[in-house]
């Protein structure tokens, strides 16, 4: 069942590990009590696919035993590394569906903001192979625009129109899966004993400067850039906007989405 990863889906990031750590959310403590009012223990080892820079993966340093960050980026990777110190987390090159680990070994998998870019039938091969029986599996994304107020909003969506269309035009773009198909795909793999989606959120106050970033970032302005540099006067003019329309200090709200599974 396994197949290549479209190369483009994990090598785009590459240059971006930086800003990408600096101005991404750490995802909320929300997402740890879901997945362990499933679980019902602490977990001995939780293995984070699709890592990054590790900010979903530093969240369970105080919970579990033995976490793995596994990341096919080496830029990503390598930031995830440079930027944590504690013991019991490592960080391994690896492919959601290839991830060199044993049978049975994970309590818990998850993947945050990157099961779009996975081959879904071979890593959910992959996952419920490395999964423990009773093991849980959960992927989560937050929703995109975050919550800032609607004139940005808006603008933040007309922006990542034009520069997913950029993105896009290549002669090989990335692949990239619907989100809202990820219950349906785990209920078709017909492996796992239950899966539900779930809601929950966050609230955060953050510097305007880390906000710009952020939307900036999440507009695929950083890929659309590589390809048409002409596409920064709409950065410009997206930034000046969130400038009038903000304070030095903004709030935002994060709905995330989380699809849960147990094997």
């Amino acid at each position: 069942m396994e197949k290549i990863v479209h190369e483009k889906n994990f090598e785009q990031w590459s240059g971006l590990s930086k800003i990408y750590h600096d101005i991404r959310p750490v995802p909320p403590e929300a997402i740890i009590k879901i997945i362990l009012l499933w679980l019902k223990k602490e977990p001995e080892t939780v293995v984070d696919v699709g890592c990054g820079t590790g900010l979903s993966t530093i969240i369970w340093n105080d919970i579990a035993k033995n976490i793995i960050g596994i990341e096919p980026n080496d830029d990503m990777r390598t930031t995830a590394e440079k930027n944590t110190v504690s013991d019991n987390i490592v960080f391994k090159k690896g492919f959601s569906n290839k991830t060199n680990l044993p049978s049975d070994y994970a309590d818990v998998i998850t993947v945050s903001q990157a099961f779009h870019w996975m081959d879904i039938d071979s890593t959910l091969f992959e996952f419920y192979r490395i999964l423990k029986l009773g093991g849980v599996l959960a992927i989560y994304d937050f929703a995109l625009p975050p919550i800032i107020g609607w004139e940005i909003e808006k603008a933040f969506l007309d922006l990542r129109a034009k520069c997913t269309k950029i993105t896009y035009s290549q002669k090989t773009p990335p692949v990239h899966n619907d989100k809202n198909t990820y219950n349906d795909r785990i209920k078709s793999f017909c492996k796992f004993k239950y899966s539900r989606e779930a809601m929950c959120h966050s609230v955060e106050k953050w510097t305007l400067e880390k906000a710009m970033g952020l939307f900036v970032n999440i507009s695929n302005a950083s890929f659309a850039m590589k390809i048409d540099t002409s596409i920064k006067k709409d950065v410009d003019e997206f930034c000046d906007l969130v400038k009038e329309k903000s304070s030095s200090e903004v709030e935002i709200i994060f709905p995330y989405k989380i699809v849960i599974a147990v094997k």
